[in-house]
């Protein structure tokens, strides 16, 4: 039998704040009662979910909980940074090329990490606005809505 080749990586090479965003993740945890909230579960089998909460259009508050390798828990935290105090719109425009410079770099082979942070973002945004909306339609007429709300909302990354 052939011995299994494993490829770590070199921390080293890895930029300080990359390092600091792993070794003290920023807005770790969850929000109890979020305006938005959503899972995402990357294509190597890392989650991270986010939770937020809204001060008219700006986002006053958002939480991280990664499940998975250093480079899910650096992005996650990463992208936090950038979307705290952002309008939702502004946030919405967030690339994983942001979350990328914002850590001085990623190996190619991890900028999954990234996408999946961004778009685990844009699913919360897009449940504050579907809460939002049932919020300001009369009680009853979105019953499909209020099954869903508080629901997890996972999707595959490509």
């Amino acid at each position: 039998m052939k011995p299994v080749k494993f490829r770590m990586t070199d921390f080293s090479k890895l930029d300080n704040r990359f390092i600091r965003h792993v070794n003290m993740p920023s807005h770790l945890g969850v929000i109890d009662q979020p305006a938005g909230r959503a899972v995402g579960v990357g294509q190597c089998g890392d989650s991270v979910e986010v939770t937020l909460n809204v001060n008219g259009e700006r986002i006053s508050a958002i939480r991280h909980l990664p499940r998975g390798c250093a480079f899910t828990i650096a992005c996650a935290s990463a992208m936090c940074e950038l979307a705290r105090n952002r309008t939702l719109e502004q946030a919405l425009e967030i690339a994983p090329q942001d979350v990328e410079a914002e850590l001085g770099g990623l190996p190619a082979d991890h900028l999954h990490c990234a996408r999946l942070a961004v778009n685990t973002l844009g699913e919360a945004i897009a449940d504050c606005y579907r809460r939002q909306l049932a919020g300001s339609q009369p009680p009853g007429s979105s019953r499909e809505e209020e099954g869903t709300r508080n629901a997890d909302i996972r999707h595959p990354l490509p």
